[in-house]
């Protein structure tokens, strides 16, 4: 086009030598094209079939996974919340696993524009676990934060009175939000009552700390509760009240 057009002698010779080799460049370049796209053409059938053993593996994975959660998972009847809480922890592991080898699948399918597989199975234990969650997280911040208090020493236990009284109140309204479904599993029942009592216990404690609660009072505290110990000793911890109640 540029011999055509173009005066004679525009062209300078080094242009004119890189026109003589520019037609063999360019077979040399659609011959190489061509033998990388058969090298992917035997990649691709290879990748396709892995993808599809890929994809029945997973599929028989996430059927583990739902049965195992249906059968042995922290929703089944009977379960300690500490046991319960172990069982959420391994099916979140499992969940893990097999989210990633979901995603790789996914992107798979994509690659190859393949249709997209779904698993419902999956799709429903994700949701389960988020729920089960909800509802362990707040056992666990109930539980350590309890288990803080109890290192208390009964004279702090005034001090920390409000503090302690509007964290069970957040507590308690977390507990109310909780989703519908969620209630009528034991791990919910025992963490409201947990809640709640602690609730009713805290204005005792409140007066028990009082300067005007006399040594026949105390009386009749170690009475009610069985044991025996020393309210005026620097070792005398809000846990030790707590273990007789």
């Amino acid at each position: 086009m540029l011999e055509h057009n173009l005066p004679s002698g525009f062209m300078e010779k080094s242009e004119i030598d890189k026109k003589t080799v520019l037609r063999s460049a360019w077979r040399k370049l659609v011959a190489t094209a061509a033998k990388r796209a058969e090298e992917l053409s035997v990649k691709q059938h290879v990748h396709k079939k892995r993808l599809k053993k890929d994809r029945m593996l997973l599929k028989k994975e996430v059927a583990k996974l739902r049965e195992d959660w249906l059968t042995s998972g922290p929703g089944v009847p009977g379960v300690e919340p500490e046991k319960a809480l172990d069982r959420l922890r391994f099916s979140k592991d499992k969940l893990a696993q097999c989210q990633r080898k979901y995603d790789m699948a996914h992107g798979g399918e994509e690659l190859f524009a393949l249709p997209f597989t779904d698993y419902p199975e999956l799709q429903q234990t994700k949701k389960d676990i988020s729920l089960f969650d909800q509802l362990f997280g707040l056992y666990t911040d109930v539980k350590s934060r309890m288990e803080e208090w109890k290192l208390f020493q009964f004279t702090e236990v005034v001090a920390n009175i409000e503090d302690m009284s509007s964290t069970m109140d957040n507590f308690a309204l977390r507990c109310k939000k909780m989703p519908s479904r969620l209630r009528g599993f034991d791990a919910y029942k025992r963490l409201q009552t947990q809640i709640n009592d602690f609730q009713i216990v805290l204005p005792l404690l409140q007066e028990l700390s009082k300067a005007s609660i006399m040594p026949r009072h105390w009386d009749e505290v170690k009475e009610l509760t069985g044991m025996e110990f020393d309210q005026t000793g620097a070792e005398f911890k809000l846990q030790t009240v707590a273990a007789g109640a």
